[in-house]
């Protein structure tokens, strides 16, 4: 497919009814103006994304200090969010930005790539292996060799995966889990990086079994399920079958 003008030592020199950095714009449009302003509305059906003007149906991005930082079809892009307040350089100067978000180069990382890793890649992997093999045990984002778990406390304080490489989860200490809940190991025993370590006279994987029941746990679950899929939830009848949404009834049974 032809252009709308020929490329001379990266600048383009446009045909007489094209204009452009890249000759993308028709001085001469035949579209209505209806047309033209439905060809310049992104998904959310703002014109050029309030950053720009439309003509002829293709969106002209503001460019107040000629560093063309608004980009995309619908002026989507706004690259000054890459800008390093201090240095006022792309990046720092150490990486690209696309659409708004830097990508650094190897050796950097932070959101304007403002930080330098002074250790290998291979061995930022290395610190970040946890004892499975995985990366962050596969809960977190290792970054110049320490892991960023994925889920931090509203507090500030560390949440619920923690660990040197994110290897504890205490939410396996919750019978039910609700991330704002102190209600560990059934109240009954200290959560040790996801592990119940039960109170005298508990058992149990979230000690929820008192020793001074006879019955095992496994039993006593069992007895509890009757014939049903859930504890403490009635005998499976026919009146059960039948009204009792077939999900419920099919619910795994629990051991823990």
């Amino acid at each position: 497919m032809l252009g709308h003008g020929t490329c001379d030592c990266g600048k383009c020199t446009c045909e007489d009814t094209w204009f452009g950095d890249a000759c993308q714009y028709q001085k001469e449009c035949t579209l209505s103006k209806r047309k033209s302003k439905e060809l310049c509305r992104n998904p959310q059906g703002v014109i050029c994304s309030n950053a720009g003007s439309c003509h002829c149906g293709s969106c002209m991005c503001r460019d107040p200090d000629g560093r063309g930082l608004i980009s995309g079809q619908f002026c989507e892009c706004n690259d000054s969010e890459c800008i390093d307040e201090e240095t006022g350089e792309v990046c720092g100067g150490n990486g690209k930005c696309y659409c708004g978000n830097c990508y650094c180069e190897a050796g950097w990382h932070g959101d304007k790539c403002e930080f330098q890793c002074d250790i290998s890649p291979w061995e930022s992997k290395k610190r970040c292996t946890s004892p499975d093999g995985k990366i962050c045990s596969n809960r977190g984002t290792c970054i110049c060799g320490e892991c960023t778990c994925h889920d931090v406390d509203p507090s500030g304080d560390w949440g619920d995966i923690h660990g040197e490489t994110c290897e504890c989860d205490e939410r396996s200490c919750h019978s039910t889990y609700d991330r704002y809940s102190d209600d560990f190991c059934s109240g009954h025993g200290q959560c040790n990086c996801g592990r119940c370590d039960c109170r005298e006279g508990w058992t149990g994987k979230r000690c929820e079994h008192p020793l001074s029941c006879s019955t095992s746990l496994e039993a006593s679950v069992k007895r509890c399920r009757g014939t049903s899929s859930m504890p403490c939830f009635g005998r499976e009848s026919h009146w059960l079958r039948k009204w009792m949404p077939t999900s419920l009834l099919k619910i795994p049974a629990k051991t823990g």
